[in-house]
């Protein structure tokens, strides 16, 4: 007897429409996440509307629009249409023609930048592992950043609870380094997390690292205490070290610490006295400065003696006589995420990074893959500009696409001694790019973490348990 084929129900629902970008991003896992504020769900209900109202349009299923260059300038319209008080303000080069006009729409929000991912993160640390048999949580890492994103090269960098894993976390760093070494050559670079404020045995800690393994960069958090790295005790001792070693970035995360003023442990201040003091050393200002729940819907106020965000560092630049030929770098791990819904802030930002440290010491970081993968920040910011507007009423110079290229990847290439064209050459052969080429073909081609599975957390509970899953890594 022949076996009949289970006829197909067409009341069956279509798998879930999920927007080509965060209305409301999630929590890295260094704050606790707020809920999303009324511009962002009247952002995301315009899209579903726009999406209900063209998709048939094109010939294509809800799902098929979402995930197409027009579903993605959709998202774009709908948050300038939101999120702008001004018509003259909307930053995003979308207009209502692209949401039917595929070819417009991937002209804008296509391309083949070289793209330097200076912040991305495994999900959970890993232990040492067997590099022929990886853990699922590498894999994934390799095919967020390198396969689900345009992203050519990227640093793994480490949270806070991280250093005390000691040297066990930095060496499954540097076996996954060697998988991406074998698969795409040398597109992953990797930092040593480091506490200064440990004293003399922290110096003799960085020396083990330079020694074992390829550190680019120190990775450091905000000091508890009084002493912090512009004190000789803590900052000039660990730089000295620093620079005896010959690995002379140190990549600060300096923001996302519960708001506060410039003199709080989380504000740059203190690496910005640093970086004066020791013109030879590079200092990356990790986040720029951003707190998740501040006001940046402003330009900066040079007689605000306390400033707030990222004005704390335009501050900190002033007050020590730094700019931008100098050695302070802002990085935006976190803080582009976090701004693409407000896109009048994000103009402001850029607007003040680019007036106080110009195009060349800005640092593409995405905070992947607690935020994602990458795609989702890239793509935004592709279509990104200060509106003309707002560079004639505060001074910002324009964001161009020669500007684009630089803190996609060149400033970055440049810093950590990267060759971009070299690198290029080599990725237009190795089998990642082939899974790229596949995946961007037919996304059902290659198997891929599903869409959220290594977010941060986007509730207070959320929050609670990564908290509470980091306290028992930290105690293990």
């Amino acid at each position: 007897m022949a076996i009949m084929a289970r006829p197909t129900r067409k009341s069956l629902p279509e798998p879930e429409l999920l927007p080509p970008l965060h209305f409301h991003p999630p929590s890295n896992g260094e704050y606790c996440p707020f809920p999303a504020p009324e511009r962002a769900r009247r952002a995301e209900a315009l899209w579903r509307r726009t999406v209900e109202q063209r998709h048939a349009r094109l010939g294509l299923s809800r799902r098929d629009f979402a995930q197409s260059a027009c579903g993605a300038a959709a998202a774009l319209w709908a948050l300038n249409q939101v999120g702008c008080s001004d018509p003259d303000r909307r930053p995003y080069r979308v207009d209502e023609g692209m949401l039917d006009d595929e070819a417009a729409a991937a002209q804008v929000l296509g391309g083949d930048d070289f793209i330097f991912d200076v912040q991305t993160h495994v999900a959970e640390p890993l232990g040492a592992f067997d590099i022929k048999n990886p853990p699922d949580l590498a894999v994934d890492f390799i095919r967020q950043i390198y396969v689900q994103s345009d992203t050519t090269v990227a640093c793994v960098t480490a949270t806070p609870t991280e250093r005390e894993l000691g040297s066990s976390k930095v060496e499954s760093n540097a076996e996954l380094r060697e998988i991406v070494d074998r698969i795409a050559g040398p597109r992953l670079i990797m930092h040593g997390n480091i506490k200064p404020e440990n004293g003399p045995a922290e110096l003799e800690y960085m020396s083990e690292l330079a020694a074992r393994f390829p550190i680019a960069a120190w990775k450091i958090f905000p000091q508890p205490g009084d002493l912090r790295m512009d004190s000789e005790e803590v900052g000039g001792a660990c730089i000295e070290r620093a620079r005896s070693l010959g690995i002379r970035l140190f990549a600060a995360h300096r923001g996302l610490s519960g708001g506060g003023g410039i003199d709080v442990p989380g504000s740059p201040r203190d690496v910005v006295r640093a970086a004066r003091a020791a013109p030879d050393m590079r200092f990356l200002i990790y986040h720029s400065g951003w707190e998740e729940r501040g006001d940046e819907n402003h330009p900066f106020d040079p007689d605000d003696p306390n400033p707030t965000g990222v004005d704390r560092l335009i501050r900190s630049l002033l007050d020590s006589g730094l700019g931008p030929t100098d050695n302070v770098y802002a990085e935006l791990g976190t803080t582009w995420n976090g701004l693409i819904g407000n896109p009048e802030s994000a103009a402001h930002v850029f607007g003040k990074l680019l007036a106080y440290l110009g195009p060349d010491r800005i640092l593409w970081g995405t905070d992947s893959v607690f935020g994602g993968t990458p795609q989702l920040q890239i793509v935004p910011f592709r279509a990104f500009t200060i509106p003309e507007e707002m560079q004639s009423r505060y001074g910002y110079p324009p964001l161009t696409d020669e500007v684009r290229r630089k803190i996609f990847g060149l400033n970055a290439a440049r810093l950590y001694g990267v060759d971009p064209q070299a690198t290029r050459y080599a990725v237009a052969e190795d089998d990642l790019s082939r899974l790229r080429m596949a995946y961007l073909d037919d996304p059902r081609s290659v198997p891929t973490p599903a869409r959220g599975e290594y977010e941060g957390p986007r509730t207070r509970r959320e929050f609670l348990t990564f908290l509470k899953r980091e306290g028992q890594r930290k105690r293990a």
